[in-house]
């Protein structure tokens, strides 16, 4: 399974007035496939657990800074290879070459390589603290926002009544 969308983002650094561009990685469903003699066959997920895979490439820039990323989300390969693995360069402005190259895995750790020679932890995703969303009560919400238009499936999920999901849908 493979979805594709072409999103552009923006994110805003208010302390600065900066305005950062970026867009997304292409996400894939995805199983374990089994060679069986000259056959392949997707495994049946008894067998194997689905995951979601991101791929592709995006990038990042702000207009005021000049600053930019190109950043490759990598698919895992049919033999061998993980899953998760990232790569991205980081450039000054009007530069062409990167004043810095990050790689790993983007739930876990990246690391950096400086154009000085310096190498260090970019970031570790598993140590940063989880931070718990912000949602207005749904009495304070419009019809049409995300928890309320919702609620009727996300009610019945939880007490496992799928065909009442299925039609709250509707």
């Amino acid at each position: 399974i493979y979805f594709y969308f072409s999103l552009t983002g923006c994110v805003t650094c208010l302390d600065h007035d900066e305005h950062y561009i970026l867009t997304f990685p292409n996400g894939y469903g995805r199983q374990v496939n089994v060679l069986i003699g000259i056959f392949i066959f997707n495994a049946l997920s008894i067998l194997t657990v689905p995951w979601i895979e991101l791929g592709g490439e995006c990038s990042i820039s702000c207009s005021k800074t000049g600053y930019n990323a190109s950043i490759v989300f990598h698919t895992k390969p049919f033999y061998g290879g993980k899953k998760h693995r990232i790569t991205a360069e980081i450039f000054s402005p009007n530069d062409k070459k990167p004043f810095c190259s990050i790689e790993g895995e983007w739930n876990g750790v990246m690391y950096a390589k400086y154009s000085t020679g310096e190498n260090a932890v970019f970031i570790d995703t598993k140590k940063m603290p989880t931070i718990k969303k912000k949602v207005r009560k749904l009495e304070d919400q419009d019809d049409f926002e995300s928890r309320c238009l919702w609620k009727d499936v996300t009610y019945n999920l939880k007490i496992r009544d799928i065909d009442a999901a299925t039609a709250a849908k509707h």
